[in-house]
């Protein structure tokens, strides 16, 4: 016995109920990818509108303060100055001193000791030797180091810096100039300050003569 054959119009109504569900399906998932975007997007938008609005806050007021008036309201170095214990210093247990240590003082512009950041340079002259041999010790130090060296407490403040002596430039007397250059990195100025100490010089051996016969 013969199958009987499905009618055109009952074919395609099969064909499209397996098919449009699939094709909707993909439209969806397709759609909803391209909201999750936008939505992404639009918070991105918002966020980058919070920063464009902060910044601009913070434009008018920087333009409403004026270079000039806001570095005269901070605190910041106006001068600085070598403390009365910057000398010489033992640090080996032996005879005479074998560096120098030096107490910096960052002074701001109401005569107070801030911790200020910046570069520090630390030059020793032995101002007896002639002009192309004084100076015995360059030292530097640069601003991501220096806040280690500074020492907070009940009227102390103050950065310290251990010199030690060169072994080919060791001093011969026993004044030594010491002077520092401090770069501010506030303000961008360089200050000095030099100081006369005392040190005491590792004495040298003496070649023993011998008696005249």
């Amino acid at each position: 016995m013969r199958q009987p054959l499905l009618s055109p119009v009952v074919l395609s109504a099969l064909l499209l109920t397996g098919c449009v569900p699939q094709e909707g399906n993909r439209v969806e998932i397709k759609e909803e990818k391209l909201l999750s975007q936008v939505r992404k997007l639009e918070r991105e938008k918002d966020g980058l509108q919070t920063v464009i609005i902060d910044q601009q806050k913070q434009i008018r007021n920087l333009q409403a303060l004026g270079q000039g008036k806001r570095l005269e309201r901070l605190f910041h170095v106006s001068r600085i100055e070598l403390g009365r214990y910057t000398g010489g210093v033992d640090t080996n247990g032996l005879v005479g001193h074998d560096a120098i240590k030096v107490f910096l003082r960052p002074i701001d512009q109401d005569g107070s000791t801030v911790k200020a950041a910046g570069d520090v340079k630390i030059q020793i002259y032995d101002l007896a030797l002639p002009a192309d041999e004084n100076l015995i010790g360059e030292y530097e130090w640069p601003v991501d180091k220096i806040s280690k060296h500074w020492s907070g407490g009940f009227m102390t403040y103050y950065f310290s810096f251990v010199c030690p002596w060169k072994k080919a430039s060791l001093p011969k007397h026993n004044e030594l100039t010491v002077r520092v250059e401090f770069v501010d990195y506030l303000t961008g100025k360089t200050f000095t300050a030099q100081k006369a100490c005392e040190v005491r010089v590792k004495p040298t051996p003496t070649t023993a003569t011998k008696p005249a016969k």
